[in-house]
């Protein structure tokens, strides 16, 4: 049963956040100790506490405490009134995978026999199929209006038209690929006036087996809050494993026919266009800064690896000219700072233009915490002067 430990440990991580009551985490606490110690009862008291206000039980949570009860005799009753509340969350995260695990869920066995967990498996299905077509309907959704809000090509150089602000689709012929790119036009674009170009390469690549063009989660990447802060466009070239920026010399040309190409449709600064990424992507901007500077006005990477499969970087390319601000977190645990910190103390010296700094917590993906935006905005801020106001 040490699965049904880890089970509570994690939902209650999941779904206590810090603005609520610190008893509602110690009751929690306690109930995820006595699943622990296979005192089933026990924790079903605790969670019994906890979940007397209703406001602060997750879904998640309750779930456990079905589990809890479930493996008390004396509570198989609580356990089919927690398990029917699972449902009643009006935002429940399940899938149609989610759901076939639930089923064969062996903490939950005792409660096999019973009509509640036939419903309760239904509503669960219910819930996954109505995510699962609200997904769908966003995809489409986000395909259509990205695709209407591009730009033809001008007739005419250094003729820009009016961009409505948000997001446009492209792509560009790269080899044998069809290579998708983003751009972003923040709201104060305005076509008779040159603005920055920020490049983001997006990080991920090594583990994406096509093109992530239909999902419109990618809008909630920090580099397009802090792009308005700067007032500049952003391209977010899309990359995957058979054609990305860690191996393949095609994509990471690709990325300079997309740069030409905006600023055939868009008014970009040539003097201000800045590459950079995180993880994955942050190592390509290395890659950039040492091998390939040309026509970028400096370089930015988060939580990046400076190690590159291509071949040794030059580091002494950044002993003059376009800078790179790197950042990176000292509890990384995808690239140790250590070894971050070793390739930056050798090569430090003869590349002056590195800025490296780091920040002692937040992990790999501290830029989607809670002052990931405040860090990637002063970064840029950094790289590119004062934020245009």
């Amino acid at each position: 049963m040490r699965r049904i430990s880890i089970l509570v440990g994690i939902c209650s991580g999941l779904w206590t956040g810090s603005g609520q009551a610190q008893s509602y985490d110690q009751q929690l606490q306690r109930a995820s100790a006595k699943m622990g110690q296979r005192d089933y009862c026990g924790a079903v008291r605790e969670f019994q506490a906890a979940f007397a206000d209703s406001t602060k039980a997750g879904p998640f949570d309750v779930f456990a405490g079905t589990i809890a009860a479930a493996n008390c005799p004396a509570q198989r009753t609580q356990a089919l009134r927690w398990l029917l509340r699972i449902p009643r969350f009006a935002e429940l995260p399940v899938t149609a995978q989610d759901v076939r695990n639930i089923a064969q869920e062996a903490g939950l066995r005792s409660l096999y026999d019973t009509p509640q967990w036939t419903y309760f498996l239904a509503q669960m299905q219910a819930h996954a199929q109505r995510r699962e077509t609200a997904a769908r309907q966003a995809a489409q959704q986000w395909l259509t209006n990205t695709q209407q809000n591009a730009l033809p090509t001008p007739v005419r150089r250094k003729r820009y038209a009016a961009a409505p602000p948000g997001f446009a689709r492209y792509v560009t012929p790269a080899d044998t690929v069809q290579a998708p790119y983003l751009i972003y036009v923040p709201p104060s674009y305005d076509p008779s006036t040159a603005a920055p170009l920020l490049v983001y390469l997006h990080g991920g690549v090594a583990s994406a087996t096509q093109f992530r063009i239909n999902d419109p989660g990618v809008a909630q990447e920090p580099i397009f809050r802090a792009a308005e802060q700067q007032r500049a466009i952003v391209l977010y070239p899309y990359g995957r494993k058979s054609f990305g920026w860690l191996e393949h010399q095609a994509a990471l040309a690709a990325v300079r026919r997309m740069v030409a190409e905006v600023q055939t449709r868009y008014h970009v600064d040539a003097r201000r266009i800045y590459l950079g990424g995180m993880s994955n992507g942050g190592t390509a901007a290395f890659w950039y800064a040492c091998q390939q500077p040309q026509g970028f006005a400096g370089f930015y990477a988060i939580s990046a690896m400076p190690v590159s499969s291509l071949g040794p970087l030059r580091f002494q390319t950044l002993a003059g000219g376009a800078p790179l601000y790197s950042l990176n977190a000292e509890d990384d645990e995808v690239f140790p700072y250590k070894e971050v910190a070793a390739i930056h103390q050798q090569h430090g010296a003869k590349a002056p233009q590195w800025h490296f700094a780091s920040r002692p917590t937040g992990g790999h993906g501290f830029l989607y915490g809670p002052d990931g935006l405040t860090a990637l905005q002063e970064l840029l801020a950094q790289l590119m002067g004062k934020p245009k106001r």
